[in-house]
């Protein structure tokens, strides 16, 4: 299963004039997969339109997802052998993110991780490194930035 080619920043210049000032992302294709073999990305986030948003994303670039509102939500749902990467918001109420990467790494079940926050403060990111997070993004972060994220995470 291969992906198509990169898309470069002079080619979402060149579609972003296009098409005006709106930005454009390009559905990315997996050859010879249907999208029911493609993995599921998680998304484990408690604010209702961040998580609608994130979802409409991955749907546009060909991902299947499932939204949870809390880290409890996402262990009661007890699906992770299908997950493919999770993206996971660092603040949530309850268990928060950096303690479901903990509890996913005890039990030997810890899919690859894309950390997101409104805190991006240094030393935020530095434990998202430290718990081997693919990548950080603070909020708002490109859309882009988190689909090569995803590509990275899936590989």
């Amino acid at each position: 299963m291969a992906l198509l080619p990169a898309v470069t920043q002079r080619d979402c210049r060149t579609w972003r004039s296009a098409i005006g000032n709106r930005p454009y992302l390009p559905t990315l294709v997996l050859e010879g997969a249907g999208m029911e073999k493609r993995p599921v990305i998680a998304i484990v986030e408690d604010d209702k339109w961040m998580r609608k948003s994130l979802e409409r994303l991955l749907k546009s670039a060909g991902y299947r997802s499932e939204a949870f509102i809390s880290a409890e939500h996402y262990l009661a749902a007890r699906n992770q052998e299908k997950i493919g990467c999770v993206i996971l918001d660092i603040g949530l109420p309850g268990m928060n993110g950096f303690e479901l990467e903990r509890f996913l790494a005890e039990e030997h079940n810890r899919p690859p991780i894309v950390f997101v926050s409104a805190h991006d403060e240094p030393e935020v990111r530095d434990e998202a490194a430290h718990a081997g997070a693919v990548a950080f993004l603070g909020k708002p972060f490109d859309d882009n930035a988190l689909l090569d994220a995803i590509i990275k995470a899936l590989k």
